[in-house]
């Protein structure tokens, strides 16, 4: 009789177990391939962003040369307005001239303010990615640290980092272009843990 109990019992346990573990099979390999997905874009997207440097020094180097055209074959060529180096953090980032969710795939972008070393606020998206690129590593940096920026021509300005705050996703107020005729550089970038905003804000050197 005992036995009889027991055999339902045993092969409810034996079909529990088997979806148990069929599902952890299913879930491990989703996540891996997941895994595999997302840092092989990460790794595709690097080679594409060391294109886009390479295509910035040719441009840089070409610009001061009257004879030179900008009909390019490089389609990315004009999408670049200058560079971000921040030696500290061994930080070497292309600025692509506007923001969306594509191009901040590829590298750092523009969202609001002037050309590179011009008079105003301009301010610079980039992800916090897991692997420290783009802007994962902004954290490292301290106030007074040195940020450079180079535009088209090849020439560069360097600022002073003086200010760095956390802010609610939906405050904007980084992007003020009222810098009383000063030339300021605001990088961004968000906090995904907390849904927020990470705000680093540099002034020109004197």
């Amino acid at each position: 009789m005992n036995q009889i109990l027991f055999l339902p019992n045993y092969l409810k346990k034996r079909k529990n177990f088997i979806f148990i573990f069929t599902f952890s099979i299913i879930i491990i390999i989703s996540l891996l391939i997941y895994s595999y997905s997302y840092f092989y874009r990460l790794k595709e997207n690097k080679k594409l962003n060391n294109s886009l440097i390479q295509s910035f020094s040719i441009t840089t180097l070409y610009n001061a040369n009257n004879n030179y055209s900008n009909s390019s074959n490089n389609i990315y060529s004009p999408f670049i307005i200058g560079l971000l180096q921040i030696d500290k953090i061994n930080l070497n980032y292309p600025i692509i001239s506007y923001s969306s969710d594509e191009l901040l795939k590829i590298s750092i972008c523009r969202f609001a303010g002037p050309m590179p070393n011009e008079t105003g606020n301009l301010c610079i998206g980039g992800h916090n990615n897991i692997d420290n690129s783009f802007f994962g590593k902004l954290n490292r940096l301290n106030l007074g640290d040195n940020i450079r920026i180079y535009d088209l021509s090849g020439n560069y300005l360097d600022y002073t980092l003086y200010d760095k705050k956390e802010v609610l996703s939906n405050d904007l107020s980084c992007t003020n272009q009222n810098t009383n005729g000063k030339k300021i550089v605001t990088l961004v970038t968000c906090n995904t843990l907390k849904g927020t905003r990470i705000i680093y804000t540099a002034s020109e050197k004197k």
